[in-house]
Formats: structure tokens, sequence, C-alpha cells
């Protein structure tokens, strides 16, 4: 028998990144992809602008709050807060197009309320979008940086134990955002977020980040089903 696909009638194996009953409704696990990327982002933007913050204090603030979103929303909608891992499991056949559409929806829109907010709270104005080319090796730090988080996150959903991909994913994101140029920004709805925040952001710069992301998680999940053929 086949792998049911996640969004449809079943219950799944309650593995990492995969939510405990697919049964629930796909609005409340959708709500819950949207708060949790809003809330990384509050994290995020948050650190960055706090007076005297620093690049470790911010790396841990937000890989920090990224292990905690995890744990708190992981077992109703998966704990994704990136469309990559959503895009990769629909790719992989094992998670339906509507629950899809509907996470990745929910992952922008709750990354822009986050921007958005923390501008608010901090009292700043928004940074005004430009049309700069990125230099190149800020697109290679960003493809190297997903592809390492994808690799984390697909390899943890392999495991049996479900706690262990919050605190993998967190320690690897820790030790990217220190160890790569671009901090590791590694999620399309944060890069597409950017532009809602106070730092003046490229327009183009996000949609080249976002491509890259994406190539780099598909690299990763390729690379991962070789070395895991029958990870499910």
């Amino acid at each position: 028998m086949g792998v049911a696909r996640l969004g449809a009638v079943g219950t799944s194996s309650r593995k990492c990144f995969v939510e405990d009953d697919v049964t629930v409704s796909l609005f409340r696990r959708s709500l819950a992809e949207g708060v949790g990327t809003a809330m990384l982002m509050i994290a995020l933007v948050g650190s960055g602008l706090h007076v005297g913050s620093s690049l470790l204090s911010s790396a841990m603030a937000i890989s920090g709050s990224l292990i905690a979103l995890i744990l708190a929303f992981g077992a109703v909608s998966g704990g994704h807060f990136n469309p990559t891992i959503t895009l990769m499991q629909w790719l992989s056949g094992k998670r339906k197009l509507d629950c899809t559409i509907s996470y990745v929806a929910s992952q922008i829109a709750g990354g822009l309320v986050g921007a958005l907010v923390s501008a608010i709270v901090f009292s700043v104005p928004l940074g005004r979008p430009n049309f700069e080319f990125p230099a190149i090796s800020s697109l290679e730090s960003e493809g190297v940086a997903s592809f390492g988080l994808m690799t984390v996150v697909f390899c943890c959903s392999r495991s049996t134990s479900k706690l262990v991909g919050p605190f993998a994913v967190g320690l690897w994101l820790l030790a990217a955002i220190v160890a790569t140029p671009t901090g590791s920004i590694a999620n399309p709805a944060v890069a597409i977020s950017l532009l809602a925040t106070p730092a003046t952001a490229s327009v183009v710069a996000v949609t080249l980040f976002v491509v890259v992301q994406i190539i780099g998680g598909g690299l990763a999940a390729l690379m991962v089903s070789v070395i895991y053929p029958d990870g499910g």
C-alpha cells in the first residue's frame, strides 16, 4: 500500500515536519503555518533592530525561536514556516496541491505580517524597495544556505523521533547565519517579507533569492532521496 498524501484522509507516521493528524482541517493547519511564520519573522526583524544586538545574538534569537515554533506548531501543521519544505513535499507526492497552495500562501502572508508588526513595535519606517542586482556571491550564499538547511530538514524527516528535527534545524541555522554572507535567509517567505521591513531591499535580489533557495532545496531533496532511498 502506498503512502497516503498529506492533506488527504489518514494519519501521518508522526515524523518531523509532518502533521500528526492530516484529518485536521486545512484552515487550522494553514493558520498554524501563518502564525508560526509571522512569529519567526518578528524574531528575525526584531533581533536586528534591537539596540546592542550582534550577529551572534541575532542568530541565537532566530534559531531559538524556530526551535520553539516547530515544537509548538509541528503537531498541527508539520512546522514548516518555509515554502521550500512544503513545495518539496508536494513534488515528492507527499502533499496535495490544495494543501501546498494554502500553506505557501499562509507562510508568505504570515511573514509579511510579522515584518510589519516589528516595524510598528520598534516605531521605524519601512525601507524603500529598489531594483539593484545582488552580487553573485550573495546568490551563491543563499544557494548553499538553502541546500544545507533543506538537507538537515529532509534527513531529519526520515528520523523516527519527532523531536530530532526542531533542534537539528535550529542548530544548523545558528551556525549558517554566522557562516554565510547573507545570514542564511534560506526561506522564500522570509525573503519576500524583507520587502516589508525597515531595511532597504531589492526586488530583483529577493526574486533571485527565491529562485536559488528553491533550487538549493530541490538539490538537497534529491541528494537525501539517494542517501535515504527507503526513508519515506
